[in-house]
């Protein structure tokens, strides 16, 4: 319910920001001088992030080898783009699955900013044993009316998922490196929405989930690295 709330509180203040800022331009310059001003400064933020922001974004932390190689769940959805990002953990994939398995609304969270994507209640901190079965057909819950269902789980290398309007999949696998630490890589593969509605839509979505996930990487990465030193 909460999370809910608090995405559509963000999409609305987005919105009246930019209004806001409309608004404020026509008292300044007048209604044509503003809204060419809105429309060519609306422009520029889109192009540096089209050319700049995003590109660092979709790959946020993975390799060029990661970038390209296939990963379970690619054949789902054949085509659309991806966006593929990667963290170091030092610890062994059977010590990180764990923490993997029993993500999800409604059981360990998403070990991300939990005022926006748990109902206000604090993400996981330790292993919870009656979490630890996942099954495909299982739902992996965003909020109480959106998820992903699992396709695919091969314990301790990867789970894939489809999200239940089949839009976008969802690859987390792990991968051991040479130096004795694991590569915790993500890959999401949407289908975008072409219109221009869907692209501004795009613009606000497609930064929001980078926040979230970067976060969610990086604490699961310290509390796998915590149980491991434990």
């Amino acid at each position: 319910m909460y999370t809910g709330l608090m995405i559509g509180i963000i999409v609305l203040g987005s919105m009246l920001s930019a209004a806001a800022m409309w608004l404020l331009a026509v008292i300044r310059l007048g209604r044509a001088g503003g809204t060419l001003l809105v429309i060519v400064a609306g422009g520029i933020v889109a192009l540096v992030y089209r050319v700049a922001i995003r590109p660092w974004h979709l790959r946020w932390g993975a390799t060029d080898e990661e970038l390209t190689r296939p990963m379970p769940g690619d054949d789902l959805l054949p085509g659309p783009g991806s966006a593929t990002r990667a963290i170091a953990i030092n610890a062994s994939p059977e010590a990180i699955w764990p923490w993997l398995v029993q993500l999800g609304y409604g059981r360990a969270g998403w070990y991300s900013y939990d005022w926006i994507d748990n109902d206000f209640k604090p993400s996981a901190d330790r292993i919870v044993p009656q979490l630890q079965e996942l099954r495909a057909g299982d739902r992996i819950l965003m909020m109480p009316s959106m998820g992903f269902e699992v396709k695919a789980v091969d314990e301790p290398h990867s789970i894939v998922s489809l999200l239940e309007d089949g839009s976008t999949s969802w690859c987390l696998a792990l991968y051991p490196s040479a130096d004795g630490t694991t590569r915790l890589v993500s890959r999401w593969r949407p289908r975008f929405d072409r219109s221009v509605a869907g692209f501004f839509m795009n613009l606000l979505v497609e930064p929001g989930a980078f926040v979230m996930e970067q976060k969610m990487l990086r604490t699961i990465r310290d509390r796998a690295e915590g149980t491991n030193r434990a």
